[in-house]
């Protein structure tokens, strides 16, 4: 029985049957090859979906390293903001003080709060590049691009600038609010000009302070910008 075949029979209606003798060895061969393939796509199937699973972590923790970096630019920025300020004072100034207070109790100075100065806002609402400012004797012209970082909706609210004295302390600016109230659906160029306050001199300016307020009156953007940074 070592030459046994097995007969497949193709039958038709409009044909002569046809009769294919078989030999075990290729039907044995064709089952095992048809399993091969299935563990084969099923390894494929297993590998793909690991490989997916890692890639997904992998993009997560790229996203969260990359935060990472956004936040600490954003300290080290701030950090070099305040080393500036401190070396704009004279040393020579800061000792007389010094020494007349110890000398003489006078009432207390407000402390100049760095914290206060360059803390920034960001609710990821809206986005500013491009913040440029001119300066024409007492004459200030500001512009910037300011981005709907919401896509679903538009959004509304009102711009507001206030000048940051290299003391710290800050200086009102009086703004036409026309120029500076928005309603924008993705972007939209803020141009504003406004005279120095009175008493004000440009050497004594650090820098502007850009607040953004939505329409419920809350703060959703804000940030000092240094004045050598933005004049053009």
């Amino acid at each position: 029985m070592s030459d046994s075949k097995y007969s497949v029979l193709f039958m038709r209606d409009d044909a002569d049957v046809r009769r294919y003798r078989l030999s075990p060895f290729w039907l044995r061969f064709f089952l095992c090859s048809q399993m091969f393939l299935l563990f084969c796509a099923a390894g494929g199937m297993y590998l793909g979906y690991r490989g997916w699973k890692e890639t997904k972590a992998l993009n997560v923790e790229n996203k969260r390293l990359e935060q990472q970096l956004v936040d600490a630019q954003v300290r080290l920025e701030r950090l070099g903001n305040m080393e500036k300020i401190l070396k704009s004072y004279d040393p020579k100034e800061l000792q007389a003080l010094l020494t007349s207070a110890a000398a003489e109790p006078e009432p207390k100075q407000p402390e100049l709060n760095l914290n206060r100065i360059f803390t920034r806002t960001d609710t990821r609402q809206v986005g500013v590049d491009n913040l440029q400012a001119k300066m024409t004797k007492r004459k200030v012209s500001v512009s910037f691009e300011l981005n709907n970082l919401q896509t679903s909706k538009p959004i509304a609210g009102e711009v507001d600038f206030v000048f940051v004295r290299k003391n710290g302390s800050e200086a009102k600016i009086k703004l036409n609010r026309n120029d500076l109230t928005f309603q924008i659906q993705r972007f939209k160029r803020i141009r504003t000009t406004f005279l120095l306050p009175e008493g004000l001199n440009a050497d004594d300016i650090f820098g502007l302070r850009l607040e953004i307020k939505g329409n419920d009156d809350k703060v959703i953007f804000s940030e000092t910008y240094p004045l050598y940074n933005i004049l053009a």
